[in-house]
């Protein structure tokens, strides 16, 4: 079977089980299964694919079909123009997740932050590759999650600035009064009821990351009531949300010691986070 016909063959069987996009993820999976990179594909379509690269190809298509999300099968995704481990059972990094990186960096410049929910590392990651002199704390309910987020931080150097905490709640987190610039949260926002139907690829991912109780802002709660003491004055809190309405219903219930500096538009214009000035 030459690289063109295992295109096609690719593109057909994942157009067959239903994927959203199965051109795109055809030329993701032949580059993964073949080792090869886009340029190689594209510049020698009759190149023959070797029988071991096809099995495990093929392996690697029957998965997606599935329902296996992409990332998890390559093990490996980018987030804000870097490669990230991704493992089973942890939170895959998006790129709505990028903006509020945006957002973080514009308002902080350096100093102490908490990324709680850290998942693969991705937010925490992209703050101290950006602010040299910054150290974080990245909390995370799930070992699995931590143990990602170690492989990615270390990859890139960045664990001497970072402690790794195993956080059921904010208050376990070994956090002094006044010690934060920062508190960014991607914390688990989607309604227990809505969990059902979310996209079969969604429901790969770990409850933990995603169950935000009955009304989708129970962690949102703990955060908003143990921060203001744990944040410097003048530091910022910016959360990850999921829509328009549950940020305005954040900006309802925040505590006075928090003021609101705005709701923020991802890049498909929709509200995807929000931020506050401890006051």
């Amino acid at each position: 079977m030459t690289l063109r016909e295992a295109r096609l063959l690719l593109r057909a069987i994942l157009s067959k089980g239903g994927v959203d996009s199965p051109g795109r993820e055809a030329d993701i999976l032949l580059s993964a299964g073949a080792k090869l990179t886009s340029a190689e594909i594209f510049s020698r379509p009759d190149a023959l694919l070797p029988p071991s690269a096809a099995d495990r190809l093929f392996a690697l298509a029957r998965k997606r079909v599935e329902g296996k999300p992409l990332q998890y099968l390559l093990g490996e995704w980018e987030f804000y123009g870097r490669a990230l481990g991704v493992a089973e059972n942890v939170l895959i990094p998006r790129p709505e997740t990028e903006t509020v990186v945006d957002k973080a960096l514009e308002v902080f410049s350096g100093g102490t932050f908490l990324d709680w929910g850290t998942g693969t590392g991705c937010i925490a990651l992209s703050l101290l590759l950006h602010r040299p002199t910054a150290r974080g704390i990245a909390a995370d309910i799930n070992p699995a999650a931590l143990s990602t987020a170690w492989k990615n931080l270390g990859r890139y150097g960045c664990l001497g600035r970072t402690l790794l905490w195993h956080s059921r709640t904010p208050g376990d987190i070994p956090c002094p009064e006044g010690s934060l610039d920062l508190l960014v949260s991607n914390p688990p926002y989607i309604p227990a009821s809505a969990l059902p139907s979310l996209q079969r690829e969604v429901r790969h991912e770990p409850r933990t990351a995603l169950d935000g109780g009955p009304d989708g802002l129970a962690c949102y709660r703990m955060l908003l009531a143990w921060c203001p003491q744990r944040m410097k004055m003048g530091g910022r809190v910016l959360f990850e949300v999921g829509d328009g309405d549950q940020a305005e219903r954040l900006r309802e219930i925040a505590p006075t010691s928090l003021k609101c500096s705005g709701i923020f538009l991802d890049l498909q214009n929709k509200p995807r986070s929000i931020l506050w000035i401890r006051v």
